[in-house]
């Protein structure tokens, strides 16, 4: 990600740290933010209740904060990102993902940035991590989640990608893509991905209607992203429409454009319609190469 200078509008980030691999991909992100946009990071690594009470049976609490803070600070300079933080905080908590939300809201961040357990390539059978999935289920505020092995010096060089869904919850979402591609000096491209007709009607249509109606869905769709995008002020930026699966489309294409960032908006779901639906965010999250922001509605 090549350097686009300090801006107006910085944000201000919470920084959760597992203090292993995990979070090198985060801390890297989380530099450039800084670097690149005047962003203010806080790092927190959460002492969870059930691993904290064990431990206090042969150390004192002091003694495990120390640690933690030591542990901490060895990560973000292994991470090359020495002197970009204003603060690394050690919590106590009964889990690290209510911890964390509380630290955004306390310190009025702008959002949270995580790592996951996947890398950029491989295969992974646990892709999220418990901790990245449940923030993102309960999604108390901006969420970026970055591959472990993320570089931003290696990759990045492309545009802000908006993860279209053409609804009343992207509002916000659209917003936060609007601003921070103008703040780190990116286009912003419109991404939509629809279903393919292939998906539902191949066992029986003919190959030559079956490419009719690709063509059809395609044509409605682009008529459908360009009066969104002039409703929503964004009528000059780049749009593309894919047909097929939302998530494998959004990734391929933000690897093939070298995308620096995914932002996509979230629907509004119950907590137990959480627990049910697969989130198209989270799906996300979990398969980019790139980081992720998932951005909540307002309300």
């Amino acid at each position: 990600m090549a350097n686009a200078g300090k801006n107006s509008g910085a944000g201000k980030w919470i920084v959760g740290l597992d203090l292993g691999a995990r979070s090198v991909g985060a801390i890297r992100f989380a530099k450039w933010l800084a670097e690149n946009g005047g962003d203010q990071l806080v790092a927190v690594h959460v002492l969870e209740e059930a691993h904290l009470q064990a431990a206090l049976r042969y150390h004192h609490l002091s003694e495990l904060e120390s640690a933690a803070v030591a542990g901490a600070k060895a990560a973000i300079t292994a991470a090359g990102a020495d002197g970009n933080f204003q603060l690394i905080d050690v919590l106590e908590g009964r889990t690290a993902e209510e911890s964390l939300a509380a630290a955004a809201a306390f310190r009025r961040a702008d959002g949270i940035v995580i790592g996951r357990n996947a890398p950029r390539d491989g295969v992974s059978l646990v892709r999220l991590g418990r901790v990245a999935r449940k923030v993102l289920r309960k999604l108390p505020t901006s969420v970026a989640v970055v591959p472990p092995d993320f570089d931003p010096a290696a990759s990045g060089r492309g545009p802000v990608l908006l993860a279209c869904s053409l609804d009343d919850d992207m509002a916000t979402a659209t917003a936060f893509a609007r601003g921070f591609a103008e703040r780190f000096g990116r286009a912003i491209e419109l991404v939509y991905v629809v279903a393919s007709p292939d998906d539902h009607a191949a066992q029986y249509v003919p190959s030559a209607t079956l490419a009719k109606l690709r063509i059809d869905a395609a044509t409605e769709s682009e008529a459908q992203l360009a009066e969104w995008a002039t409703a929503n002020g964004l009528e000059s930026a780049a749009r593309v429409v894919k047909l097929g699966r939302t998530v494998e489309q959004i990734a391929g294409h933000a690897r093939a454009r070298d995308a620096a960032v995914i932002v996509t908006g979230s629907r509004r779901l119950s907590g137990f319609e959480r627990l049910l639906l697969a989130s198209a965010g989270s799906e996300l999250a979990a398969h980019a190469t790139c980081p992720v922001i998932v951005v909540p509605p307002v309300g």
